[in-house]
């Protein structure tokens, strides 16, 4: 394929981690198992705290991208704070991808300090400047519970079944962006409704603003919304952290604004049966949709 020529560069996490090869991920001590203090009727005690390796979410992933037929076209490993939080990238394709000036990544996130649940979330970047985006329709976050590893294969399978129907709906969005032009007042407009949705920061706001009045990239010089979307994502460079929940806040103005749903790209059949099946195995507590980024008090692991 034509795109597979291209790389998106995914060495792009910032100064809050350090890029590292798979061998010093798999080097990461694991926690033990934490218990609940209170011993149950029959004198055990139950789990109240279940880490997983980091090796063992990437091996986990791999697996089911390889038998789903997907291409790994490159990976890059990022570890924080001594190797207690890991953040993967990898760009993927698929033989029944369409030709595309864009990549899909996949993201993977694992904490061993309680900061966050294990999640994987998918983006797209365009190969011209990398400028790397996630969405809020292939995004999972499960808790650290005493279920996770029974549990952790299905709630990856369910979240890489809903790529195909994510590739349908982000092209669409992005074609519905290029077709809805813009002035500067509106633009002025979109970028304090954005930044008031919690998808910049106050002090990137400018800087948003002179991406979109001259883009890095020429080709982003068209004065449309794509342009202007180019121009945030232009600004989420370097901070991975914050990526998720900027990338959806961003999305909820933008849609809007332009009339599209994504809704109407959320799931294909097999996904929805897939997730059928975690629902009646996993609680709401372990499983939290859409809240990978969100931080997790060590409270929690204590229910």
């Amino acid at each position: 394929m034509e795109n597979q020529k291209s790389k998106v560069n995914l060495r792009i996490c910032g100064n809050q981690s350090t890029i590292v090869d798979l061998d010093e991920v798999k080097a990461v001590n694991t926690p033990e198992v934490e218990y609940r203090k209170e011993r149950n009727k029959d004198g055990s005690l139950s789990v109240s705290y279940q880490p997983i390796s980091h090796n063992l979410l990437i091996d986990k992933t791999r697996n089911h991208l390889e038998q789903g037929g997907f291409d790994i076209v490159d990976e890059c490993h990022n570890l924080a704070r001594g190797g207690q939080r890991y953040f993967g990238l990898f760009e993927i394709t698929h033989p029944t991808r369409e030709n595309s000036d864009r990549g899909t990544i996949v993201g993977l996130r694992n904490a061993h300090d309680k900061c966050f649940p294990a999640g994987l979330c998918a983006g797209d970047a365009p190969f011209v400047c990398d400028n790397l985006i996630f969405t809020n329709n292939v995004k999972l976050a499960r808790r650290h519970t005493r279920h996770i590893l029974a549990e952790l294969d299905s709630v990856i399978a369910r979240t890489l079944g809903k790529l195909f129907s994510f590739w349908g709906g982000q092209d669409q969005r992005i074609e519905s962006y290029k077709n809805f032009d813009l002035t500067n007042p509106q633009v002025n407009d979109l970028v304090i409704r954005a930044y008031k949705a919690g998808a910049v920061s106050k002090t990137k706001v400018v800087d948003v603003v002179n991406q979109w009045e001259k883009s890095d990239h020429p080709e982003f010089w068209d004065k449309n919304m794509n342009s202007l979307y180019n121009a945030f994502t232009e600004v989420y460079k370097g901070n991975l952290v914050a990526l998720p929940q900027r990338s959806d806040a961003l999305h909820s103005v933008l849609d809007a604004e332009v009339g599209f749903d994504l809704s109407a790209f959320d799931a294909t059949e097999e996904a929805e049966l897939v997730e059928a099946v975690v629902v009646e195995s996993a609680t709401a507590e372990d499983v939290l949709v859409g809240a990978i980024d969100g931080e997790v008090p060590a409270s929690l692991y204590e229910d």
